[in-house]
């Protein structure tokens, strides 16, 4: 069997921070942070996984955000999300996985999400989650921010054409005909696929990204040698100049047990413009230069939780 599309330029292992599971990021200018060998993947500037059992967590508070997008991606349990321009009102939001919620934090804005677990000993209700940073253009990082919630996610059958038979499904957060309207083209998707089958897996041919390993055994790619069965290991996308490369070939493995293999799949169009990242006050200020990334954190100490009018802390305004 021939196989074809996309290829996976490298593979790269997850690093624990504590709760936390990092797949991708970085250190920020000032060496804070986080280091990863896998530091950004255009458009996509981070990447966590946590499995949170208890409630009120994190502890971080109301934290600022600036110049990207925020994705979480709820695969399970139940979250309240605050922000300062109003969502939700003074009490915030509460959302149930399986959902996405999308924040766009444009010229900047407060945010607050907690864990809700009702009974910590009860498995089913720990929080099971990816965090997504996406990176945006700078036209984007000066309009106000805006969020959105999705908790009717499309879900969808995939099919091997050549056998005309069902071999899996894709859960979409992010695109596939989801609510979520994004700055510019993104997909995240959870595939649960079958033992034994393989799958052409739709991507843009300039598109990059990744896909993240979940469970299961599979080979990802059109050159793959060795089956993937590392929890979280993150396959990143080779570039190509083949516009008929417009999709992934993921193989998995018969299981004894007969179990799904499942993947995360994060895909969009390509930024290509530079970033600079400061952290502060438990949250990040994303912008052109480094000079203006400490400028806007410096300003991001004078407000309070509320923000200014309108919810964004906005130091330097919003787009015209």
């Amino acid at each position: 069997m021939i196989i074809g599309g996309r290829s996976i330029a490298r593979m790269v292992p997850p690093t624990q921070s504590g709760p936390i599971t990092r797949l991708v990021g970085t250190l920020d200018i000032d060496g804070k942070g986080t280091d990863h060998p896998l530091d950004q993947c255009d458009p996509f500037i981070l990447l966590d996984q946590a499995v949170i059992p208890k409630s009120d967590l994190p502890p971080f508070g109301a934290h600022p955000h600036r110049g990207h997008s925020v994705v979480t991606v709820l695969l399970q349990g139940k979250m309240k999300s605050w922000d300062s321009f109003g969502a939700g009102g003074s009490e915030g939001t509460v959302i149930k996985g399986p959902a996405s919620y999308w924040v766009d934090a444009g010229s900047g804005v407060f945010h607050d999400e907690t864990t809700i677990v009702d009974d910590p000993a009860d498995p089913l209700q720990h929080i099971n989650l990816f965090q997504l940073w996406v990176g945006v253009k700078e036209e984007d990082r000066l309009k106000p921010a805006a969020l959105q919630y999705d908790i009717d996610l499309p879900v969808r059958e995939l099919w091997d054409e050549a056998n005309d038979s069902v071999v899996g499904s894709a859960r979409y957060f992010v695109g596939g005909g989801g609510k979520i309207q994004t700055p510019h083209p993104i997909t995240v998707a959870q595939v649960t696929q079958h033992p034994g089958k393989t799958l052409q897996f739709p991507i843009e041919s300039t598109h990059g990204g990744f896909i993240v390993h979940m469970e299961g055994c599979a080979s990802y790619g059109k050159e793959a040698k060795e089956p993937t069965t590392l929890k979280n290991a993150v396959h990143v996308l080779a570039d190509t100049s083949n516009e008929m490369e417009n999709y992934i070939t993921v193989s998995t493995s018969n299981a004894a047990d007969g179990s799904d293999t499942k993947y995360l799949v994060c895909v969009g169009e390509k930024i290509q413009e530079p970033w600079c990242k400061k952290l502060v006050a438990n949250g990040a200020i994303i912008a052109k230069t480094e000079d203006e990334a400490r400028d806007i954190a410096s300003n991001v100490e004078k407000y309070a939780k509320s923000g200014l009018e309108g919810g964004s802390f906005s130091p330097f305004g919003t787009a015209k």
